[in-house]
């Protein structure tokens, strides 16, 4: 089974996906950047991301996590028994909010096809 070419057939649902989440951090000023495969696809590798890997400040985990509560799979959470995360799933896409584990020194916004997505300097 080809991973990348199903991931390939989902992307326009998975870009859907992440506008939606990321107009609604944005309309709840909270800052946040995308990383991992969606990051490499925004920056226009030849990869197709499965699923969403945003990061935030700490402090905001529980916001975010009150925001998608409808959508969680799992509770808030520690990874790498020091930073929280959780997961969650919106339109059969996947996705996790994860607390960066070091401040970025800016985020900078980047257009790509129809939308705006904030990336970490």
């Amino acid at each position: 089974m080809d991973y990348q070419e199903i991931n390939k057939q989902n992307i326009g649902k998975w870009e859907k996906v992440l506008v939606y989440l990321t107009n609604i951090l944005s309309k709840n000023d909270i800052p946040y950047y995308l990383s991992a495969s969606g990051l490499h696809y925004i920056l226009g590798e030849e990869i197709y991301p499965y699923d969403i890997d945003l990061f935030i400040s700490k402090g905001n985990i529980s916001k975010a996590f009150s925001l998608f509560n409808e959508y969680k799979t799992s509770d808030i959470h520690k990874w790498e028994d020091k930073y929280l995360e959780f997961q969650g799933i919106y339109n059969n896409i996947p996705f996790e909010i994860c607390e960066w584990e070091v401040e970025p020194k800016g985020l900078r916004i980047v257009k790509f096809k129809y939308f705006e997505v904030c990336i970490a300097d």
